[in-house]
């Protein structure tokens, strides 16, 4: 059955429901954009104190994206040494001309030829991580879609697998990893400030290094040894510490975005159900629905990128590596600079209903266009996410397989949902069911390929898994 593209089939775009998304006061602040610089009575520079923080927030977007791009006078929160213990001498806590040797090393990695093939595993690895979420109780999706996201960068991405425990526990222990490493960059400055969750994030460092010595020996390299951790290795054969720290920082890194961006999309279809089957028909229309592709798949991507407009990392954070002046504003040196994404997204100048969710907007030949460049979903400048490309094409065919496999509904409607503060912050008490959808029926019966019985042995329409 043909897709209407231009729109979504069901319902058109509504106002969200009773609010249930309670930002902090401090992120609030972030999400403003009464706090650009739209306005004459408005400085491009201001200073900000969150707890015993002084901050200068840029609020002018052409000085944000030149803060953000300078490294040179900035630095950028991987390197600084109140990680050390995180980022070591890995891609991340590298800098200069180190780190982007680096990043030229794993460029093979990304090619748009291997990005395409992506699309399939992704699909029949996401099947399989779905198939044992059990249907009968609430499930705590932060944890949920912590281990679709990291099961699906160590099958697809890394060539490798982690074993069911290990897998569970990484996810189980990612937000006290990503806490911990918030605070330990965020109280730097001020050594006699307790840095909150330090055990609990030191132990679920050990429990990542024990995830990252299963992917290398679990390793499945590709005939042309042209796969991400091939080429990290064909660069170091003599230093195997360095490929471990470039696996580890890739692993927390690359799961954190994407299990935020997978958590919120639960959050977003509990608030809208009518889109779990818009999705479906989506999925259903491609030209071959057991081979996905992101590209033919427009709903499920201007979905994330709504997602991501609305619950996208909130605010960058540098730090100045000397003394300087910036909008008219003498900055010391080793200050704290925020420049904040989220009010940026929710600027009325670049997105009307700025407030509302509304998938739509992404759509093509939606008017008026969309402003993707505003959405700085992976940073920018030389720090840009170098695994971008392959998380843009694996997440809209994770989210059209989890619509097309599983209908979501909030265990507790009408909940108040918080933010955890962590690297990306991530929906607090979000809990929903997970049940297998209802195999559609044609005229002989189920749809081709359903398997009305999963591994628990309720009926489900998934497809493909083993």
């Amino acid at each position: 059955m043909p897709m209407d593209r231009k729109a979504c089939p069901g319902q058109p775009p509504v106002p969200p429901g009773p609010e249930v998304f309670s930002p902090s006061r401090s992120l609030r602040f972030w999400l403003n954009p009464a706090n650009l610089a739209a306005r004459p009575d408005r400085a491009p520079v201001v200073r900000t104190r969150t707890g015993p923080a002084t901050a200068f927030q840029i609020n002018e977007p052409a000085l944000l994206r030149k803060v953000g791009s300078d490294e040179e006078t900035f630095r950028f929160w991987g390197p600084d040494p109140s990680l050390r213990d995180f980022n070591e001498d890995g891609v991340v806590g590298l800098e200069g001309a180190a780190h982007q040797e680096r990043r030229a090393v794993m460029r093979p990695a990304f090619a748009a030829s291997r990005l395409t093939a992506l699309g399939p595993a992704v699909q029949t690895h996401t099947r399989q991580l779905l198939a044992d979420l059990p249907a009968d109780r609430p499930l705590d999706m932060r944890v949920e879609m912590s281990r679709l996201a990291c099961g699906l960068l160590v099958s697809c991405v890394l060539n490798s697998e982690l074993s069911p425990d290990t897998l569970s526990k990484i996810a189980a222990a990612r937000a006290a990893l990503s806490a911990g490493t918030f605070w330990r960059y965020a109280l730097s400055p001020w050594p006699w400030v307790p840095v909150p969750r330090r055990r609990s994030s030191n132990r679920a460092l050990a429990q990542l290094d024990e995830a990252v010595s299963q992917v290398l020996a679990r390793h499945r390299p590709d005939p042309d040894g042209r796969d991400l951790v091939s080429v990290l290795e064909a660069a170091a054969p003599e230093n195997p510490h360095v490929v471990q720290r470039d696996i580890r920082a890739l692993l927390i890194a690359g799961m954190e975005t994407s299990a935020s961006t997978l958590a919120w999309t639960c959050y977003e279809l509990g608030r809208h159900p009518h889109y779990q089957q818009a999705l479906q028909d989506e999925a259903r229309a491609a030209p071959d629905a057991s081979r996905l592709q992101a590209h033919q798949l427009p709903l499920a991507t201007a979905f994330l990128q709504e997602v991501t407009r609305l619950h996208g990392i909130p605010f960058l954070v540098r730090r100045t590596r000397h003394q300087t002046h910036q909008g008219g504003v003498q900055i010391p040196a080793g200050a704290v600079v925020t420049l904040p994404l989220g009010a940026l997204r929710r600027d009325r100048n670049r997105y009307p209903d700025p407030d509302v969710f509304n998938p739509q907007r992404w759509l093509p030949h939606a008017e008026p266009p969309p402003a993707p460049a505003a959405l700085l979903a992976y940073g920018l400048g030389p720090r840009y996410c170098p695994g971008a490309a392959a998380a843009d094409a694996m997440l809209p065919v994770a989210l059209a397989t989890l619509a097309s496999s599983r209908t979501l509904r909030p265990a507790r409607p009408g909940r108040r949902i918080g933010v955890s503060l962590e690297l990306t912050p991530t929906p607090k008490g979000l809990t929903m069911y997970a049940t297998p959808c209802e195999p559609r029926l044609t005229a002989n019966g189920p749809a081709p390929g359903a398997d009305t019985h999963s591994r628990s042995g309720t009926t489900s329409t998934e497809t493909g898994h083993p």
